[in-house]
């Protein structure tokens, strides 16, 4: 045979229809197999995901800064944390929430001294009453006592029991960020309860929890709005009363403490609407603070005091009141007359 120095080419088989066929079967088979797999693989996975994010919750420690949380609800809202009514009480709605049988710590902070809390009614609810004593300092120079306290009990806690698995923190204030950042690092649940027109401005706090709860929602509390307009005359009214009642009292002065005392019994607005209506008044210059003598029990002495007391012009201003009052009255009766006949 002549060679023609032609290199021949490989004959290429096509594989018969039979075999395409047994082919795509088997790809079918395979792929219809993996989507078996997954389908009974997605349950056990999803299954374990809710395990792990229920074993969360079998140990956990709740800390609240009551000193902050119970100023916070009542200046700013008139609510008692530990009221009667269980729907709103702080510590009764957070045992419901995380089970009474998974808490294995739940500590109030606060200068018990200073705040009206009955602690029978706090001790028959498990709560571990942490006293800081802040040497009789009101509210914004005692403030960090309870925070340093709660946050060295949190990381010790943390280093002694390490199967308490998540961490709450009910608070008003972004001081606590540093210790939720931290224990979020040692991979625990954080979650945070807070009241969101309290704490500043200047920090997320819900960045450093994996879970964040509005306390206002959560008690269910109505956030009002109050306009102060309208409640001026009645407030100069309630001082002209306290003011004639107590003017020759020298045990008795009425400083901004107890006047926001007074405007909330008598307007029914919460302290720090009071601040507000306080700083109203005394810049239309409707009020002002005159010494009163006034005279201590505890060391039997007279010292003077700086009381509040309407002014020339807060005087007339309720006289003004007064007389179109009586004249709207008057001018009623003249029209009602005026029909009858």
């Amino acid at each position: 045979m002549r060679d023609t120095g032609k290199t021949q080419s490989p004959v290429v088989q096509m594989p018969t229809m039979a075999q395409c066929n047994e082919l795509a079967a088997a790809e079918i088979q395979s792929i219809m197999s993996d989507a078996m797999q997954q389908s009974l693989i997605a349950p056990l996975f999803n299954g374990i995901r809710q395990f792990n994010q229920s074993s969360m919750y079998d140990n956990v420690a709740i800390f609240v800064d009551y000193d902050n949380v119970y100023w916070t609800l009542t200046k700013g809202y008139m609510h008692d944390p530990d009221c009667s009514d269980e729907s709103k009480n702080l510590f009764e709605k957070l045992t419901a929430t995380y089970n009474r049988d998974n808490i294995r710590v739940f500590k109030a902070y606060a200068d018990y001294e200073q705040i009206k809390s009955n602690l029978t009614s706090l001790q028959k609810k498990r709560i571990q009453i942490r006293h800081v004593y802040a040497n009789g300092k009101k509210e914004q120079g005692r403030k960090n006592s309870s925070d340093i306290e709660l946050c060295l009990d949190a990381i010790e806690l943390c280093n002694e029991n390490p199967n308490i698995s998540c961490f709450v923190f009910v608070t008003a204030d972004s001081d606590m960020i540093p210790i939720m950042s931290r224990l979020m690092y040692k991979g625990k649940r954080v979650e945070l309860y807070s009241i969101s027109s309290a704490t500043s401005k200047q920090f997320d706090m819900n960045r450093y929890a994996h879970h964040y709860v509005d306390l206002l929602d959560f008690l269910g509390i109505e956030a009002k709005e109050y306009d102060l307009d309208s409640l001026i005359e009645p407030a100069l009214k309630a001082i002209k009363g306290w003011t004639d009642k107590f003017i020759t009292d020298n045990s008795k002065f009425l400083g901004d403490p107890a006047l926001k005392d007074l405007f909330q019994k008598e307007l029914g607005i919460p302290q720090d609407t009071g601040s507000q209506l306080i700083e109203r008044l005394e810049v239309e210059k409707l009020i002002e603070k005159q010494p009163k003598e006034y005279y201590h029990r505890a060391t039997k002495q007279t010292s003077n005091k700086a009381s509040n007391k309407l002014t020339a012009n807060g005087l007339a201003k309720i006289s003004d009141a007064s007389q179109v009052a009586v004249a709207e009255v008057k001018e009623g009766v003249s029209q009602a007359a005026s029909g009858t006949e």
